[in-house]
């Protein structure tokens, strides 16, 4: 503690004098990569003596003093906290007076005392474009004088992310005692104190410090009973998560309100966000307004965009800014005039217009969505989107959303009362809502329900090829009761059928209901294992027999497991009785089966340490049997509801039935081998690669079949996977169908894909999809190719090229650009789309501007691209 500290505390306020030496031309300049500190340390002092920003302040060590004080060219300068003398000479007073042995104060002649603070780093944006600027002058508008300790502003807040915090960034923790409990730190060169009135006049480098806290002033009065501070000159600032610097403040420590003029202004911790303002007014700790302000998420540096406003007010605990007479300013030149704007500063939501988005389409023409959002409760929201279609006309649609104790759900419908473009006079609308709910901790609820007006509505007004390819829509809702061991689900489901080429007869069953009971598999005996798979439908249909299924599936085993392997015994029943409306003529209206099959599965793992790439790893070989037997039973006079035939691949070489559903049951009389071979990380066991081959032997011909003549091969094509990561961010993935004693075509079903990632945002995704094997109308041959290139720090391009080796087309292309950093960024995509092979391709062009911590201008394209290139995330 310094000798001044020593002799006032009785009256609880801490005041040392802090002594700044420099040589001469020592002057601390900022470095151009990090702003200047306010304290920065000068030269020739040694970095021990300088205060910590959050601990107690020190003075300045002086081991011998600066003899450039007695250089004859400086001038005598008079300190102005002593009585009278040149330093040095004359006296102190008894209450002034040093300690024995207290180090000199040395008072430095104010031309050699180094400048503080410095440029913040690439400061710009002296005044914004106008209307009167010409090329020559528009040169002049880049560069403004940075007023001096203007780095304080940013010194020690780093800026991690622009406008409101991101939710994986965590926030800091909050000041866990109140300010008013906390004892107050004051620093200055000198000062006065009123026993009376408990008024503090200091002046010369003041400092007060109350927990976060701080209010730095050339001079000052501070009355210690209601806490007012009352600053003289350049002030600056600091609450929590607040910096202001400017002039003539007046501030209460206790309730933390205030005024300073001519304000300059930093945020950080909920958001980060700086500018300026003729006046800022402290209302509370989270409350502040600004009169004649400018306002920005940019870091320092840049002017991208700016908010200039007669009047802004910022309520972190709101999370909302609110500006009057706002205009926004792109690069200085301004776009956009409000009288009134409101924005949120962080995540938290808010109702109030959103920003437009449009964008332009064969289809369509131009088109203008002028969203609303409206925060009903903390719970429940909604998001009302108008969107106007030059070609077609305006579509009203809307989004409700809520989320309670036990469930949540999302709403979703527009409707489109007059489509020009489209021959039917009834309106277009479509309606979607999804639900999942827990109650009374055993049931379950699960909504998913489409509908839309007629066949062509996804073809004309979806924009993405997963939904013009769409066949059939869901309407489908679960409850579901989970038992001790057990579970109960009744559902019900239909489906829409939007896909003209698909005639009534094809049209799914719809599932009025269903019930299926699962049982937990249950140990018993010497290691047995039971469990039980019972359901009930009703099938309907208005073109094709339907009817009741009641079908059961019980199963035991045996399983055999060992760190090397297992052998797995098991046997099945399949038992299902009908009651069927309008059968076919001379078919039974109550047919039924009851069919078993039995199966072992045998599976043994070899390993060894391997040098993989240079890395230790271990190797395994893993050899498997599969042999399956079920007699054949004549299954032709029961309906297909629910059955079709499984693809083709290896994970499907070990299923003990061929088919899906329970309308078919595959007779089999046949052996699985298989062999897969893994290398491991040893450190880890993270995998690094897999390949696996397998094959079926026939030891009896398939007779049971949905559609066509029985099967008599002696053994099925070889199916395979591989995957493998390469060198880290690369890695591939394949799978295959290979048929050696086919002429042509042997590989009839495969896949390949390239997958790279690394942590520069780089992607790259490669691929090839090919299956022969289905009908001609569902072949198909393609290339997928999709990327995300940053090119630099501030630009990015992407783009995906999907093409029909099959049919020569190009089925999807686009290609774009992403612009901006951190504060802002534009994203412009051009697209060339074909729903199907044989309809023209239709041009679209999406634009989008996002300007971080007010919105986005334009189309949603980060969504797009997110859906469209796979691995691709928006900042």
């Amino acid at each position: 503690m310094s000798p001044l500290c020593a002799r006032f505390r009785r009256h609880r306020a801490c005041l040392a004098v802090l002594v700044i030496f420099a040589g001469p031309g020592s002057a601390n300049e900022a470095s151009p990569e990090q702003p200047a500190s306010a304290d920065a340390t000068p030269a020739g002092e040694s970095t021990a003596a300088r205060p910590a920003a959050d601990g107690p302040r020190k003075p300045a060590v002086l081991s011998t003093p600066p003899s450039m004080l007695d250089d004859p060219a400086i001038g005598a300068t008079l300190s102005p906290y002593l009585p009278s003398g040149r330093l040095g000479g004359g006296s102190l007073s008894d209450d002034f007076a040093p300690d024995p042995g207290a180090e000199p104060l040395w008072v430095l002649p104010d031309h050699v005392v180094p400048r503080t603070g410095g440029r913040p780093p690439g400061t710009d944006m002296a005044r914004d474009r106008g209307y009167l600027d010409t090329p020559d002058s528009i040169a002049g508008v880049t560069r403004e004088q940075i007023e001096r300790d203007s780095a304080r502003l940013y010194e020690g807040w780093g800026w991690e992310f622009c406008g409101p915090r991101p939710r994986g960034i965590p926030a800091p923790a909050p000041t866990s005692a109140a300010a008013d409990s906390l004892p107050t730190e004051l620093e200055a060169g000198g000062f006065s104190y009123r026993l009376d009135s408990e008024i503090i006049e200091v002046t010369g480098g003041v400092d007060v410090i109350r927990g976060d806290q701080r209010v730095q002033a050339p001079r000052l009065s501070y009355d210690r009973r209601g806490g007012d501070i009352v600053t003289t000159g350049e002030t600056f600032i600091e609450y929590g998560g607040m910096r202001v610097l400017g002039d003539d403040a007046e501030i209460n420590l206790n309730s933390k309100t205030g005024r300073i003029a001519n304000a300059r202004y930093r945020f950080s911790g909920a958001a980060n966000l700086r500018g300026r303002a003729d006046e800022a007014i402290l209302d509370g700790p989270d409350r502040t307004r600004y009169r004649d302000i400018s306002y920005t998420t940019c870091p320092p540096g840049s002017n991208a965009w700016s908010l200039r406003a007669g009047e802004l007010t910022l309520d972190q605990a709101s999370g909302q800014g609110v500006a009057r007479n706002a205009r926004l300013r792109i690069r200085g030149v301004p776009v956009l005039y409000t009288p009134y704007l409101t924005f949120p500063i962080d995540d938290r939501r808010k109702s109030g217009f959103l920003i437009p988005s449009f964008g332009s389409s064969d289809d369509n023409g131009a088109e203008l969505i002028t969203p609303y959002y409206w925060n009903i409760a903390p719970n429940m929201d909604a998001t009302f989107f108008p969107r106007y279609m030059s070609e077609r006309g305006t579509m009203l649609g809307g989004e409700f959303r809520y989320l309670t104790r036990n469930d949540a759900g999302i709403i979703t419908a527009e409707v489109l009362p007059n489509d020009a473009k489209f021959d039917g006079e009834q309106p277009r609308a479509a309606v979607n809502i999804e639900q999942n709910g827990r109650f009374f901790d055993r049931w379950r609820t699960a909504l998913d329900y489409s509908q839309v007006s007629d066949d062509r509505y996804l073809e004309d007004l979806g924009n993405n090829l997963d939904v013009t390819s769409t066949r059939f829509l869901e309407q489908r809702g679960d409850l579901t009761y989970a038992g001790d061991g057990w579970s109960l689900l009744t559902r019900v489901q239909t489906f829409q059928t939007v896909d003209r080429e698909i005639r009534p007869q094809g049209r799914p069953y719809g599932r009025l209901p269903q019930l299926l009971l699962t049982t937990r598999p249950r140990l018993f005996g010497p290691g047995l294992v039971a469990g039980l798979n019972a359901e009930y439908n009703f099938f309907d249909h208005n073109h094709r027999v339907h009817g009741q299924r009641l079908s059961a599936e019980p199963t035991i085993s045996w399983p055999l497991r060992r760190s090397y392997g297992h052998l797995i015994p098991s046997a099945t029943a399949y038992i299902s009785s009908y009651r069927l409306v309008e059968e076919e003529e001379g078919q039974p209206s109550d047919p039924g089966h009851v069919i078993p099959s039995v199966d072992i599965d045998g599976r043994l793992v070899f390993e060894r340490s391997i040098d993989w790439l240079g890395e230790s790893s271990l190797q395994t070989l893993e050899p498997r049997l599969f042999y399956l037997y079920t007699p054949y039973k004549d299954q032709s006079d029961t309906p297909v509801f629910d059955s079709s035939e499984l693809n083709f691949s290896f994970s499907n070489l070990f299923r003990r039935n061929r088919f899906t559903g329970r309308d078919r049951i595959g007779d089999a009389n046949q052996l699985t081998a298989g062999l897969t071979s893994r290398t491991m990380r040893a450190s880890t066991g993270e995998e690094l690669f897999r390949f696996s081959i397998g094959q079926i032997f026939y030891l009896a011909d398939r007779r049971v079949q949905i559609r066509g003549d029985e099967e008599t091969g002696d053994r099925s094509p070889y199916a395979g996977e591989l995957a493998a990561k390469l060198f880290g961010d690369l890695s591939a993935r394949a799978s295959f169908e290979w048929d050696p004693e086919l002429d042509e075509g042997e590989w009839r079903r495969r896949t390949v894909q390239l997958e790279y990632r690394d942590d520069e945002a780089r992607i790259f995704n490669l691929a090839y999809r090919a299956d022969d094997t289905t009908t001609p109308a569902n072949r198909y041959e393609d290339t997928d190719m999709s990327f995300r290139l940053p090119v630099g720090e501030r630009v990015e391009v992407v783009g995906r090229w999907l093409y029909s080796m099959l049919h020569d087309e190009t089925m999807d292309a686009f290609a774009g650009i992403e612009y901006g950093k951190c504060c802002w960024k534009m994203r412009l995509v051009g697209r060339h789309f074909r729903r199907r092979p044989e309809d023209m391709a239709s041009t679209s062009v999406m634009l989008q501007v996002e300007l971080a911590g007010l919105g986005a201008i334009g189309n949603p394209v980060g969504k797009f691209l997110e859906r469209e290139i796979y691995g691709y995330e928006t900042d």
